[in-house]
């Protein structure tokens, strides 16, 4: 299988969706997105070339950022913060912008979702009154948001803050009991939900090094028993992401990667964020936490 052809040509593929100005866009011929600017960034730098559209791009990623130091997914949408994380992450992992960093950093430790106490005979089971952080600013804590503000928040020293220590405690609260994590219920009218392989992946991801293995034993397996079957790049990234994480490899990571690769033939192409995940997968045999942490 021609691996190195296929992450060239992933390469390449992010690099044409520079839009003027500095960024990326998702899609080619779109706008740019934050959100995909901050994974090119991330993905062109764990192969430590490009220098020059890393630095334009987290030039455009500064641009984007409100005084208040959150970066919104689109201008006039200052409410959807999400992207915020993942600027933090691009700005460390270049070695630029670190007012920028700095800022971003305070404003994750100042944020949380909306969150209260649980009331009586509520449908979801989960407890509603730990904090963590959500997609859109006064909505509820999810998983895939906490966990990407809890590696942000990791990554630049923040690892014992009490905001991190509270999240932890908010992902654990929500990991279903016959293991892994959905996008953030537990049950519903007494009905436990499914997992799913990507928020699994995060989750596990984001606790790496704040619980005890046997705490989240059930969810290993869960990643570990579902990875064979994934082929899709968030699952599969993700999925590989969070196992490595606890220091569980693979030894077929790479054609694994250039295979899903290879599905862009049949479905069509990635959005510029699938292919950075996919890139940084290959460039670190699946060690996301700690390419972000070094």
């Amino acid at each position: 299988m021609d691996s190195n052809g296929s992450i060239t040509k992933c390469i390449e593929m992010i690099l044409s969706r520079s839009v003027t100005g500095g960024g990326f866009a998702q899609r080619a011929g779109s706008g740019y997105r934050p959100d995909a600017t901050a994974w090119g960034i991330l993905a062109l730098s764990s192969g430590g070339r490009h220098r020059e559209a890393v630095e334009n791009s987290c030039r455009r990623l500064a641009a984007s950022q409100l005084t208040d130091g959150r970066v919104p997914v689109a201008e006039g949408f200052d409410t959807a913060y999400w992207p915020t994380p993942l600027a933090a992450l691009a700005w460390k992992k270049a070695g630029v912008f670190s007012g920028q960093l700095e800022s971003a950093t305070k404003f994750l430790l100042g944020t949380s979702g909306l969150h209260g106490p649980k009331e009586k005979n509520a449908p979801v089971g989960h407890d509603t009154a730990i904090r963590g952080w959500s997609w859109v600013e006064n909505t509820h804590s999810w998983i895939e948001p906490t966990s990407m503000a809890i590696l942000a928040l990791k990554a630049t020293g923040n690892s014992e803050h009490d905001r991190v220590q509270e999240a932890v405690r908010m992902i654990l609260d929500r990991q279903l009991s016959s293991g892994g994590w959905n996008y953030g219920n537990t049950t519903v009218f007494d009905q436990e939900l499914l997992p799913m392989p990507e928020h699994t992946g995060q989750a596990l991801c984001a606790l790496s090094g704040s619980v005890q293995h046997t705490v989240v034993e059930k969810s290993i397996d869960y990643s570990r028993k579902g990875i064979s079957n994934l082929q899709t790049p968030l699952s599969l990234c993700w999925s590989l992401f969070g196992l490595t994480a606890w220091s569980i490899g693979m030894k077929d990571i790479k054609e694994r990667i250039v295979k899903s690769l290879f599905l862009q033939e049949k479905y069509g192409a990635y959005d510029t964020t699938l292919l950075a995940q996919l890139l940084i997968a290959y460039n670190t045999n699946g060690d996301f936490l700690g390419f972000i942490m070094s």
